[in-house]
């Protein structure tokens, strides 16, 4: 790839912000990670349970919003033409302060919105981290999931 098509490090710009398109939670969205992950949970997979509950119908699973958020991120285009997933990504380092602060209901639609909180370089040269702020909105503009992520970037190479 060539170099000048590429997000490094040193592109990064603090308070810099990109906004998703949009997707719709599907009951297949729902099934499927129940599959995969073998959680069951009454308030995700039964309806009769979950009309019981204070939402009157199933939640979408708080880690859903996660998968699909993440996946929704491949999409942005940062700099250079990059998503910031291309090869000057070294790693994903963590997660933090996650929360889910309202119900994600099969049938709503959602986009994320990312932002670069901070850049700091490491002790090791040619390398720097990123922490960016995810956060997912639902149709109605209310936010139902953020996060920090913080990933390990190259920065861009001396000729």
């Amino acid at each position: 790839m060539d170099a000048d098509r590429i997000a490094w490090w040193e592109d990064a710009v603090v308070g810099d912000r990109r906004v998703t398109h949009a997707r719709t939670v599907t009951e297949a969205d729902v099934v499927t990670l129940c599959g995969l992950t073998g959680s069951y949970e009454p308030l995700h997979c039964d309806e009769e349970y979950a009309k019981t509950t204070v939402y009157g119908r199933r939640v979408v699973n708080g880690l859903m919003n996660l998968c699909i958020g993440e996946g929704l991120r491949g999409n942005m285009v940062w700099y250079n033409g990059d998503n910031f997933r291309g090869p000057s990504l070294i790693g994903f380092l963590g997660l933090n302060n996650a929360r889910f602060t309202n119900p994600l209901f099969i049938g709503d639609t959602i986009h994320v919105e990312t932002s670069i909180l901070s850049k700091k370089e490491t002790s090791k040269p040619g390398r720097g981290t990123i922490t960016f702020l995810d956060q997912v909105f639902k149709q109605d503009g209310s936010i139902v999931a953020e996060w920090e992520r913080t990933s390990l970037y190259k920065k861009r190479p001396v000729a």
